[in-house]
């Protein structure tokens, strides 16, 4: 492996997707299409990986890719020869053996990678390509071959006649070339089909014809071989890959009540023990705490998420729970948020840029924002951190065993002393001092008869 270098072919425009995005930096299950690529090939040992891109997406593709694989372009969108051909020039000195992939093909598995380049190096082949015979044939290009089996060419669907469209062995699309031969072969081939491109499937037929030697190397069809054209193939690619999540989380001892429903992204870590109920979410490179349950419809973004927590119904985004903590039914944890041990975050509580000491209870309409509360605080319902003034975001200080009153507006910058305690219906504009009551309402009056005078009906 140490003489072979990687060539993915990512040029593509992505017209088919509708997106403004080619493709292969679509996501599934969390990451880039072409991140699956990387990582069956991450450990392989190739001496150096390339991709091959648009130019229009360069920019994209060096901060998305550039930091795991050399970025190359092809400047004119000429077919899969010509992108070849494009990144000829970075391939270094050392290489002997070249390999090429598609990049719509995301789930190529790693060992069928790993044959093929132990197929070429025993056989000492000039061109080797992958080719397997498929149930559902269609979109791949067809192998010919002759009377004694050998490969004689690859003909895309597009330039099939009716006869060759019912052959079922398909190019799966990854080539093997020895270097010295690349450039010669790639120079020879010509657009002659009806998209006038430089089909890299041509190089078989050139290839016997220049008099180098050329094999197929068959295996058996895997569902993985599948390419990505349009949007039924990226579900059906999902599809593939959230199979695979699920089940290497059962394997972790995670109870999924209903797996059809479930989402997890390809990242999250979920310990043992885990319980993931109808309508759980979890996305990005969330932590899952052993014995948590999620659900039912529990939306976890990029979050850290303690033992023996329970989250029904809520929405948890780049947040940071300990253990013991309950959420939900419908609260809001948005970015910036910590949760001590055993705190309770009850319905229609919504948290944002704080952090809630070990103990502390909000269960109820409420909102704490850009706040630091402490240990064993009661939010009545109703609480609000007026934390915005119109330039600039304020913050609220609650500290330990402080018990908050239903319906207060605690008007930032505010500092709720210890052991303090605030009246109902309060607007706290100034600091309460540890152990006393803030009071921050008006008097009441009553208007005798009033109502009376106001409908019209005193005499």
């Amino acid at each position: 492996m140490q003489k072979w270098c990687l060539v993915i072919l990512a040029a593509g425009q992505g017209k088919r997707m509708r997106s403004p995005l080619p493709k292969v930096f679509l996501p599934v299950l969390g990451k880039p299409l072409m991140e699956y690529l990387l990582d069956a090939t991450e450990s392989l040992g190739f001496t150096q990986r390339l991709a091959v891109f648009s130019p229009s997406f360069l920019e994209e593709a060096r901060k998305t890719f550039g930091n795991r694989v050399e970025i190359v372009t092809q400047e004119i969108p000429r077919g899969t020869a010509h992108a070849v051909k494009s990144a000829l020039p970075s391939i270094r000195a050392e290489i002997e053996w070249v390999l090429t992939v598609y990049a719509d093909m995301p789930l190529l598995p790693q060992e069928v990678i790993e044959a093929m380049i132990g197929f070429v190096e025993a056989k000492r082949t000039d061109v080797a390509f992958l080719t397997a015979t498929s149930p559902h044939p269609e979109s791949f290009g067809r192998v010919i071959r002759d009377e004694q089996g050998f490969p004689l060419r690859v003909v895309e669907e597009k330039d099939c006649t009716p006869q060759e469209s019912l052959i079922r062995e398909i190019n799966v699309g990854v080539f093997a070339f020895r270097k010295g031969i690349l450039g010669g072969i790639l120079e020879a081939i010509q657009d002659e089909n009806r998209q006038k491109e430089f089909y890299l499937t041509d190089a078989v037929e050139v290839s016997r014809k220049m008099g180098f030697s050329v094999q197929a190397f068959q295996v058996d069809w895997q569902k993985e071989f599948m390419n990505v054209n349009g949007p039924a193939d990226l579900a059906g690619v999902f599809g593939l890959v959230r199979e695979q999540k699920i089940a290497s989380l059962w394997e972790r001892g995670v109870k999924i009540l209903d797996p059809q429903s479930v989402y997890v992204d390809w990242d999250v870590e979920v310990e043992d023990d885990v319980w993931l109920y109808p309508g759980a979410v979890i996305e990005g490179k969330s932590m899952i705490g052993k014995g948590t349950r999620v659900g039912p419809f529990a939306r976890i973004v990029n979050s850290v998420i303690g033992q023996n927590n329970i989250i029904e119904y809520s929405v948890v985004e780049h947040a940071y729970l300990e253990e013991d903590v309950l959420v939900g039914p419908f609260a809001h944890l948005r970015p910036g948020t910590r949760l001590g041990k055993g705190v309770r975050i009850g319905n229609f509580v919504e948290v944002k840029n704080s952090q809630v000491g070990e103990g502390t209870k909000a269960l109820h309409l409420s909102y704490l924002g850009d706040a630091q509360v402490g240990r064993e605080v009661n939010v009545g319902a109703g609480t609000i951190t007026c934390n915005f003034d119109g330039k600039k975001k304020n913050p609220t200080f609650i500290e330990d065993r402080v018990f908050i009153g239903s319906n207060n507006s605690l008007v930032a910058p505010v500092r709720i002393g210890e052991g303090a305690y605030t009246a109902a219906g309060s607007t706290i504009t100034q600091d309460v001092p540890p152990y006393a009551l803030g009071v921050g309402r008006a008097r009441q009056v009553n208007i005798q008869g009033w109502a009376k005078r106001k409908r019209g009906e005193e005499k």
